[in-house]
This record gives structure tokens, sequence and C-alpha cells, in this order.
């Protein structure tokens, strides 16, 4: 019995020994499988940089991820009420209470506009480090960038490289009624003061008074100047008659219409004194907005009467599911999904605005491996477009 098992003893280290030499030869087997797959390419790493410095002294190079800037045109008529500066005569020479009695801006928003460009991401930096050492047979890898410091391909012809068509759209709006200054203001300042002097004379029982008069010019004050004005507006409604009803007996043909325009504009213009006047304008303001995940509801305009402008920004979580990358990996790249948004920009009540944008930093950062491959990226969103496996 004893025998018997001392043999079953024997044999199953005999098993064992057995064992071990094919996980040895298997080992080995695998060791050089992998030298042979990783031999035609050599190593390549890819830091994220994070704001710190990357200490290597192997060589590489730095690229960025781009991020998704909007570039927001916001047109809008610009209204002010100016008060006259007689309008506290208005109803002493004017009989009226329908004049400005304070000043006052509107804004009416004609027109929003939105577009996108891209530039580089200052959080999604990365640095891609070559191996110290080329193997003998490595293959020449290449790398190919935009002009804002992205990648644009990885071993990929240059003829597969797209080429993106940029189309320029500017408008200019130039507008502007009525002017910021009151023209019949400014006039000349002086009135003429006479003062007159009685002197009596006795000579026995005769009185004679004598008349001196003194006369000065002194500055007008406000009352006589508007005084003036309401003379000046009597005048000219009284030239307007007299030109529409024949007074002066001449045929002044087809300039009898143009006279009574300008009589009718200087009338007006003296009435602004009183009344108040409204210049209408039309400007135009631009906006460069980043968005990002905490910032997706944002006044980006407040107008001096208290209204605002509101972006709004929704878009879909579907990135989210896939898992973020980062920190350091070899023989891969970093790129960006983005994310698609729907941009609203209102005001009030009314929405002004709405379009779908591809957002690059409301997306999810992810890996493209790059043994054996040929990638291409889109430059506007630095989304994977093509991979050719070898």
């Amino acid at each position: 019995m004893a025998v018997e098992l001392y043999s079953i003893d024997i044999i199953i280290i005999a098993k064992i020994k057995m064992m071990k030499k094919y996980i040895i030869r298997h080992a080995l087997l695998m060791v050089t499988i992998s030298a042979f797959i990783f031999s035609g390419t050599s190593q390549i790493t890819v830091t994220k940089a994070d704001n710190k410095n990357i200490i290597s002294s192997n060589p590489g190079f730095y690229y960025a991820l781009p991020q998704t800037v909007f570039k927001i045109d916001i047109v809008y008529e610009k209204v002010q009420h100016l008060e006259g500066p007689f309008s506290s005569y208005a109803n002493e020479y004017l009989g009226t209470n329908d004049y400005l009695k304070e000043d006052r801006t509107e804004y009416n928003i004609v027109n929003i506009d939105v577009s996108s460009f891209r530039e580089a991401d200052p959080d999604q930096y990365y640095y891609v480090q070559f191996s110290s050492e080329r193997l003998k047979d490595a293959k020449s890898n290449f790398f190919r960038l935009t002009e804002t410091g992205g990648i644009s391909a990885f071993n990929s012809d240059p003829d597969d490289v797209y080429q993106e068509v940029e189309y320029l759209n500017d408008q200019t709006y130039i507008f502007n009624e009525g002017e910021d200054s009151f023209r019949y203001m400014s006039q000349y300042n002086k009135r003429k003061e006479t003062d007159t002097i009685i002197r009596k004379i006795n000579i026995d029982t005769v009185v004679i008074d004598r008349f001196v008069f003194n006369t000065s010019w002194v500055d007008k004050s406000t009352d006589d100047k508007a005084r003036d004005a309401a003379m000046q507006i009597s005048k000219i409604r009284e030239s307007r008659f007299n030109l529409i009803t024949g007074y002066h007996e001449v045929d002044y043909g087809s300039s009898m219409i143009y006279m009574d325009q300008q009589l009718l504009k200087m009338e007006n213009q003296y009435l602004e004194l009183f009344l108040g006047k409204k210049i209408k304008t039309i400007e135009k303001e631009t906006i460069y907005y980043i968005p990002s995940p905490e910032n997706l509801n944002d006044d980006i305009l407040r107008f001096k009467d208290g209204r605002s402008v509101i972006l709004k920004i929704t878009y879909d979580n579907i990135t989210n599911d896939i898992a973020e990358e980062s920190g350091t990996i070899l023989n891969s790249i970093f790129y960006r999904i983005p994310a698609n948004a729907m941009v609203n920009i209102t005001s009030g009540n009314i929405n002004y605005f709405s379009g779908r944008f591809n957002v690059n930093q409301l997306g999810v950062v992810t890996t493209a491996p790059l043994v054996n491959t040929k990638l291409l990226f889109d430059s506007e969103t630095g989304n994977l477009l093509k991979v050719v496996r070898d």
C-alpha cells in the first residue's frame, strides 16, 4: 500500500514538472510574439500636460485639442429720447404739455446671428514623446498638425487630409436718424439793453426833464432764448402760410415744394427745443463666448435700460456613456468626440436665434491606437474621421 502511494507521488511530481516546462515555453512564445508585433513600430508615449512641465530627454512635441468659440453678432436699434433745453417753457409759449420731461434710451433688437470657430483648448494640451532609441526596422511615423496646434492626421496620405473651406459672412449696418444736438440752441447770445435816466433841471420856477439813454449788451437768459425761439416758430408758420396761399403772387414752380419742405424742417428743429427729440441709430455688438459644462446659461449682454440678452445651451449626454481618458497612454493618441448642442438666444419672451452646433469641449476625450494604423481627424472638431488598419 505504501509502495502504491509512493508511485502516485512520483507521477504527480512528474506531471507538475511537465506543466512548468509547458508554462515556461508558452510564456517564451508570448514574449516572442509580442516582440515581433512591436518590432516594426517605435513606442510613442502621450501625456496630458495639466499645466505642469514634462521632464524628458526624449524628443517630442505638444498638440492641443480644439475648443468651440461662438461669435455672436447682435444688431439692435438704439432710440434716444432727449429732453429739449426749453422744455420747462413749452406750456408757457406753446401751450402744450406733450413734451419729453427727461432723457431716456430704448433698445430694440433687430437681428442676432451666431457662428462658430475653433481655437486651441488651454485645458487640453498633450505631449507626444518618442522613444529614445529607434529600432532598426521600425517604420517612419508622421503627424500632420493644424494651424491651431491640433492633429489632423497620423500616417495618412496628404491627399486624404480633410481640407476645410471657411465661408466668411460679415454684414455692415449703417443707419442714423436724427442729430444728437439741438441746432438752433447755439445762436447769438447777446441782447441790447437800454436804460433811461431822467434828470430834472430846475430853473427858477421851470422844471426841465432831461432824458439820458444808456445802452449796453448783456447775455440772454434762458427765458429770453425761449421767447425768441417761440417767436421764430410763429414767423416760420406765417412764412409757410404766405408761401402756400400765394401771398407774394410769384410763381415759384417746382421750387415751391422745396421751400415748403425747408421751412417745415426749420420749424421742427425749433419745436425740438421745447418738445425734445428722438434719435435712432442701428448699432452692432460682437461677443465671443466660450461654452463650458459649468456655463450653459448666461447673460451675454445687458442694455442700459435693464434688458438683457440670454444665451442658453442644451446638449445631448450621449458621450457620457464613453469613459473619459486621461493621464499617460502608450502607442495611442488622445482625441475628442464633440457633443451636439442646441443654442437659443432670447431677450424678454422673444427667441431671436435657435441653432444646432458641435461643441467640442462639451464632448468626451478618448483614445485611438497608433500601432499599424492610419488616422484622419476633423481639424474643426478634433473628432476621428477615418481609421485604416494595416
